[in-house]
């Protein structure tokens, strides 16, 4: 079985702590648009936190974030590969342009907590979101 090291952006804003940025990408297995948190690839020699960075400029444009600690990890099986996904915490400025990369997503939402976690679709996602109350010095 093929491996593949995934990290995922629990995005919040500076400014109002209790807001998360959220992004919506179609599932093409149903072909409809779900909401997502940010999530992509580590590259082979990058380090998980580089590989963030990346993703989060790649797919936004933002670059003016802070990585903060590994809150949740999780793994599954999609078409014979196991994705092994490290869950971060992520501050950025909902001030701040975001420029999605349209290949990849169609929309994006800064959103209220309970808002993120009736929107989300997948539930490993909503598990990571729920890490971020449990860290009351961002709150």
């Amino acid at each position: 079985m093929n491996v593949r090291n995934e990290v995922q952006g629990v995005i919040f804003d500076r400014n109002d702590r209790r807001r998360v940025l959220l992004v919506q990408k179609r599932d093409t297995r149903v072909r409809r648009f779900h909401w997502r948190l940010l999530k992509g690839g580590v590259n082979k020699g990058e380090t998980k936190v580089d590989a963030l960075r990346r993703e989060i400029f790649e797919e936004t444009g933002l670059k003016n974030i802070r990585v903060q600690d590994q809150i949740h990890y999780y793994e599954f099986v999609f078409r014979e590969t196991l994705h092994r996904v490290s869950s971060f915490l992520v501050e950025a400025d909902s001030k701040d342009l975001v420029r999605l990369q349209e290949s990849e997503l169609s929309d994006y939402l800064w959103t209220k907590l309970d808002d993120a976690d009736r929107l989300l679709y997948w539930a490993n996602e909503k598990e990571a979101l729920k890490k971020l109350s449990q860290f009351s010095k961002l709150l």
